[in-house]
């Protein structure tokens, strides 16, 4: 074999695996560049997915304690129509005083109630002197809801007032104290209304952010497929290209030794 010949065929050989080892670094520089893609995908993907989560336990949060509040203004109408019900059946009573103890037994029932009613410590139907807030709030990234506080004890206060200084021997006093029932009841189922209301839209607002947790879990999966079979294929290819530069570099070396056994 002519030397000249097996120079040219070595600088081929050295020329070609320099190329593809560029195409090897080239290849590692695209796969760090997806790699940062990646990594911002993933960030944002958390970051999205822990502010939806803290959203649903907000809005959780606030259902709970529309569910309570109505909870325990039913138990409040209970005492209320137990009041009614003795005024209906006032005659039975020989000594009015006892149907007002009765009365009083029922309206510190319903107090009772009130101040009970808490969640996380939180007055949620009574309010006093001391509370920082006068409203309910459920505050999420996307969006603020708020209800008035009740201060439900203003009912009882008002009822007790009227029985204890009324003659309730008197028929139009009666009929004065069984219209404020009457009226206390209808504001009270107003106020249920309201949280009714109030834990509609929670609702509504929670189911949307849960669906919107799911296409966001859906795409991501989405894109942990299709990523995994991008990075098969440059895997591959890294290592193609590697195999052919090492090709080369050894194709070369074997030149160099027959080159060096015909000049010896």
């Amino acid at each position: 074999m002519d030397v000249n010949s097996i120079n040219s065929n070595i600088s081929t050989l050295n020329t070609s695996s320099s190329l593809n080892l560029d195409k090897v670094n080239s290849s590692k520089s695209v796969s760090k560049i997806s790699e940062d893609s990646t990594n911002l995908y993933i960030n944002e993907y958390n970051k999205k997915r822990d502010e939806l989560s803290s959203n649903v336990q907000s809005l959780n949060d606030g259902i709970a304690v529309t569910k309570i509040a109505q909870d325990s203004i039913d138990k409040q109408q209970s005492y209320l129509r137990n009041i009614q019900t003795k005024l209906e059946n006032a005659d039975t009573y020989q000594n009015k005083n006892d149907l007002k103890q009765s009365i009083n037994e029922d309206l510190r029932n319903f107090n009772q109630v009130a101040y009970d009613t808490k969640y996380k410590r939180e007055n949620i139907i009574a309010s006093n002197y001391y509370d920082d807030k006068a409203t309910i709030d459920v505050n999420t990234k996307n969006a603020n809801f708020s209800i008035e506080k009740p201060n439900t004890p203003t009912y009882a206060n008002d009822i007790f007032e009227l029985s204890n200084s009324s003659d309730l021997n008197n028929p139009e006093a009666l009929q004065a104290l069984s219209s404020k029932v009457q009226n206390s009841s209808n504001q009270l189922q107003n106020t249920y209304d309201k949280f009714t209301e109030f834990g509609n839209r929670l609702e509504y607002s929670a189911r949307e952010t849960i669906k919107e947790q799911v296409d966001l879990y859906n795409e991501n999966k989405t894109n942990k497929d299709r990523n995994f079979g991008n990075d098969s294929t440059d895997f591959s290819k890294t290592n193609v290209n590697a195999n052919m530069g090492y090709l080369a570099a050894s194709q070369a070396n074997i030149v160099q030794a027959q080159s060096v056994r015909l000049l010896s």
